[in-house]
């Protein structure tokens, strides 16, 4: 059956967000929601979803048709409640009161189709998001939803296991499932021929076949950059190797990371480049050398470290510490120390991002894109010699992403930080870089170039 929305007013804190007066999505359709950040995409699937009015805001109208729904959320870990995928399955199953003897096949079949067998008894908490958001679709798979909505899915995915998991929900669309996806990036769609609702100022419609092949076409790139020299290092790995479990995921012979330079950091998803994060800050241990400033790092304090050397997560929401925006920015502004960020300069950055209607809401109230867009800028303000980004684009527009991309370009010409960025999105950010480490068959090594293939 047809997703249909009729007369839908959707409103929260007295804020229309989405009025829809009409709109069809087909049973068995591929579809994409796209628009700016902030403009109503997650709303809306969570309206679908049964998620919204039950737990915020008021409806006026009506959706129907959407009576079978699984969803992936933009932060999976979110949508967890058990420790493993296994219990994870078992237990979402159970609560569906799917027949016991029928529950082992499910799970079994949702396991294989994600090619996840080898994680079934890993602790959650330790995937990579590549693989958290493998293990929410296999859970989408064993309930075998007829609707399945996907928000951001893809943020922490390189372009490889993008097209892997497009290929999957092809094929579940093969089996008549209704696939939407909201979602910034449009890159890798170009083969899928979705349908695309664009969501904004309170408003979703259909694009025309002419508008979505325009956004569809996709550029390749091919930068160079250049390989570092080995003077003044900030980072020293020496004989350095880094594990989980039984499993190994980088050796390092001899590596140094310059000062004050931009170096990005690639590699497939699940590689260990999140890990390596985790290692530089002394939350994963090591074995071998890494020096930070010439000293090996397992040997200073945490509090210590911490002051020198500023982390952005993956996920946004595990970055604040406070209620409102306002609180968090008071909090930057009195530990911080970074030069660029004067009152007017903060002003107006506050305004380019448009956070500055938003003093007083709560950080958690707030759209994947807002919420990022505050993280990245709050960090920027400590002003640390040393930043490591996880993900710093996620849930960003394209317009929004060169907002985040220019304010780091703008700090970096005052007061020049160390920075190493983790980042899909490399169209975006090749001018943006001085070097680029790539990590692949368990080896971390300087290319010469940053490329995109689409």
């Amino acid at each position: 059956m047809a997703i249909q929305i009729n007369d839908l007013n959707f409103q929260y804190q007295d804020q229309t967000i989405l009025k829809i007066p009409e709109l069809t999505i087909p049973d068995g359709q591929f579809t994409l929601l796209f628009g700016p950040s902030g403009g109503g995409k997650s709303t809306l699937l969570k309206l679908i979803a049964h998620l919204y009015p039950k737990y915020r805001g008021h409806l006026e109208g009506q959706i129907t048709g959407n009576d079978q729904v699984a969803m992936m959320f933009q932060d999976p870990s979110l949508q967890f409640a058990l420790d493993t995928p296994q219990h994870e399955l078992e237990f979402t199953l159970e609560n569906l009161q799917i027949a016991p003897t029928e529950i082992p096949t499910r799970i079994q079949q949702a396991l294989s189709f994600c090619q996840i067998e080898n994680l079934k008894d890993r602790q959650i908490v330790t995937l990579s998001g590549g693989e958290q958001q493998l293990v929410a679709l296999a859970v989408a798979v064993a309930i075998d939803a007829t609707i399945i909505l996907l928000d951001e899915p893809f943020a922490s995915l390189d372009h490889h296991h993008r097209h892997w998991i497009l290929e999957k929900l092809m094929q579940l669309r093969q089996q008549g499932k209704t696939i939407i996806i909201a979602d910034h990036d449009l890159n890798d769609y170009q083969d899928y021929q979705p349908q695309i609702i664009q969501v904004g100022h309170g408003q979703a419609y259909y694009l025309s076949s002419d508008q979505i092949q325009a956004l569809l076409k996709v550029q390749a790139i091919e930068s160079p950059v250049a390989l570092p020299d080995s003077t003044a290092p900030i980072l020293e790995f020496k004989n350095f190797a880094l594990q989980q479990g039984h499993q190994t995921l980088m050796e390092v012979s001899s590596l140094a990371v310059p000062t004050n330079k931009i170096t990005l950091l690639t590699g497939e998803s699940g590689s260990g480049k999140t890990s390596l994060f985790k290692s530089i800050t002394k939350r994963l241990p090591y074995q071998g050398s890494l020096k930070f400033n010439h000293k090996e790092i397992a040997k200073l304090k945490s509090l210590g470290l911490n002051q020198q050397i500023g982390v952005i997560f993956q996920q946004a929401s595990d970055q604040f510490i406070n209620i409102t925006v306002q609180e968090e920015l008071d909090l930057s502004r009195q530990h911080g120390h970074h030069p660029y960020f004067t009152d007017e300069n903060l002003q107006a950055t506050l305004t380019d991002l448009g956070l500055d209607q938003l003093m007083e809401r709560v950080v958690y109230s707030l759209s994947g894109g807002q919420q990022k867009k505050l993280q990245v800028l709050v960090m920027l303000m400590m002003g640390q010699p040393v930043l490591m980004l996880d993900e710093p684009l996620t849930g960003l527009d394209r317009h929004s992403a060169q907002q985040i991309i220019n304010l780091i370009s703008k700090c970096q010409a005052v007061y020049p930080q160390t920075m190493l960025i983790i980042i899909h999105q490399l169209a975006l950010i090749d001018k943006l870089v001085d070097h680029h480490l790539h990590l692949a068959n368990h080896r971390l090594t300087y290319q010469g170039v940053v490329a995109y293939e689409p």
